[in-house]
Parts: structure tokens; sequence; C-alpha cells
């Protein structure tokens, strides 16, 4: 009877593993990864959870501590320095190949400090490319708003132009995505040093999240909810417009802008303003170059999944022609 069972329990175990991979691979045309991991962070994902008072003073406590990188997480040199009273992490791989730098400009909705992920990615970028990667720990909300986070961004910036001639170049994920773009059309707008280029992923665009196509995105998007993020948003944004670039960059101008590389997946809210963006960047006739991936969540380059790894493969590849112009 025990020996039935046994069978028993493990041709039904078969029977829905069998069906979870042809879900995935021949259905959805995706890897059996990228589904595990969505349906990982609809278990697990505390983004979810509703934004209220509470919830904010909680963050804000956290944020105030300084923010401290575990040992064992990173391959690459990690050094850290004070900046403005900003912590930067400056990430440096064991052969420098380039005197070029990467200012990275992390996600987390404005509201987040870096997370594990945030440094297994930038760890392998250093590690593959040979530049350094500085990641600077700005103001968040809702203690701080966006004039804080440029007023500091902005005199690291200048520091790190007064360490080196090469121009850097900047990457952003998410808020951070946002933030990279419009911190390079203020660069533009005050006739600023500007950086060799800007890449992407997932960006937030929009502070505002009203694009209208965002609500069929967000009943597939297993990370973000727009209502959450409107509250945020609003903090961030503080006494200005929601319409002001250097909130809502899709809102700037995009003429004289250095080239930018954008990464976005199908089953995240940010594609319809990503989309709106890029074609706003035809318009303008600015240079760009856009990737779009069928199936992907939001900030999919970061996951350890196939998709993953071939966007990160990409994103390598026009580091290495970013430095070879």
């Amino acid at each position: 009877m025990k020996h039935m069972l046994k069978v028993a329990a493990w041709t039904v175990s078969g029977v829905i593993s069998l069906w979870y991979i042809i879900q995935a691979v021949i259905v959805e045309k995706r890897s059996v990864g990228s589904k595990l991991a969505e349906d990982i962070i609809k278990v697990f994902n505390f983004d979810l959870a509703e934004v209220d008072e509470e919830m904010l003073e909680k963050n804000m406590e956290h944020n105030r501590k300084e923010y401290i990188l575990r040992d064992g997480v990173m391959r690459s040199d990690v050094t850290a320095f004070q900046d403005s009273g900003m912590k930067v992490f400056r990430v440096s791989p064991a052969e420098k190949k380039s005197t070029r730098r990467v200012l990275y400009l992390h996600g987390g909705g404005y509201v987040h400090q870096p997370s594990y992920f945030h440094w297994l990615f930038i760890d392998k970028m250093v590690r593959d490319t040979g530049l350094e990667f500085i990641v600077p720990i700005y103001p968040k909300a809702p203690e701080y708003t966006y004039r804080d986070a440029y007023k500091k961004v902005a005199a690291l910036y200048q520091d790190l132009l007064k360490e080196s001639d090469e121009e850097l170049i900047f990457m952003g994920d998410s808020a951070g995505g946002g933030l990279a773009v419009g911190f390079t059309q203020w660069l533009a707008s005050e006739n600023m040093a500007m950086p060799k280029a800007v890449i992407i992923i997932s960006p937030w665009l929009d502070i505002t999240l009203e694009n209208p196509e965002m609500a069929e995105y967000a009943k597939v998007d297993p990370m973000l909810e727009p209502y959450n993020l409107k509250i945020i948003g609003r903090i961030w944004t503080g006494d200005s417009s929601p319409d002001n670039y250097k909130v809502s960059p899709i809102q700037g101008e995009l003429k004289g802008l250095p080239k930018i590389y954008i990464f976005v997946g199908t089953r995240e809210i940010c594609l319809p303003d990503t989309r709106k963006f890029v074609s706003l960047l035809e318009e303008a006739e600015a240079p760009h170059e856009y990737h779009e991936y069928p199936m992907m969540n939001h900030v999919f380059p970061q996951y350890p999944i196939l998709e993953g790894a071939r966007a990160r493969r990409e994103i390598i590849e026009i580091l290495e022609k970013v430095e070879e112009e």
C-alpha cells in the first residue's frame, strides 16, 4: 500500500511538473525559470503591501541607518566613501580594462535601498566588463524628495569628473532608471558635461502612473502595484508639479541627449510609458536602442533566469561598444 502511494505521489508530481514545463515553454514561450521566478515573486513580494503611515515610518527609520553591504556578496573589490553626506560604493574589477566608470542609480521605488539582486547584477557587470561602478545610496522618500537626491547626485557627479576627464556612463533600473534620464536632461539644460551613454532597465518615467494602458499590465505584474507607487510618487515629487521632468522624464527635452539604451519586459506596469517614451525618442530623432522582452517581469535582467542572462550579455556588449566609440 505504501509503495502504491509513493508511486501515485511521484506520478502526480511528474504530471504537475510536466504541465508546468509545457505551460512555460510551449504556451507562454519563455523559460521555466522565468515562470518560476514570477510565481515566487507573487508569493514573497513585499512591495504589494499597503503603503500607509506605519509602513512609511518604518521605512524611514530603516533608511536612516547606515547602509551596510554584507561581506561575501561581491567578488569584485568594494570600497565605500562619503560624498556630500551620502554613502557611495566604488565597485572595482580585479583588473581595470578602462578608466571609464559607470554611475549606477539603483531602483527601489525611491523608497527602498539596494537589494541583494542589485549587487549581484553590478558585480557581474564589473567582472565581465572591467569597468568600475559607482553606486550612491541617494536620499529616499518619505523623508526626502527628488530635490535632495538631485543635489547629492549632482555633487557626486562633479567630484567624479574631477577624478578623471573620461566621460561616465549612466545606468539605472526602475526608479533609478527614471532618475538617470531626468538627471541627464538636467545636465543638458545646464550645459554641463554629459555622460557617454545612458542604459536604463524597466524605467519609471512618469511619476503619475496615469497611463490608461497601465491597468492591463497591473493584472500580470507580480511585483508592482500602481496605487502604492502613486502614493510614494507624490511624496517624492514634494511641492513640484508631477509634470516636472526631474520626476517624470517622459515630459522632458529629448534632443541633445546621449544615446539611451532601454530594456523592459511585457509583463510589467512600466511597459506602456516605456513604449510611449520610445515613440517620443523616435519623433525627436534622438539616438536610442530598444530591447523589449516578451513575457518578462520588472527588472528581469537581474534575475537568475535564461532571459536575464541574455539581457546581461546584451548590456555587457553595449558597455563594451560604448567604450570603443
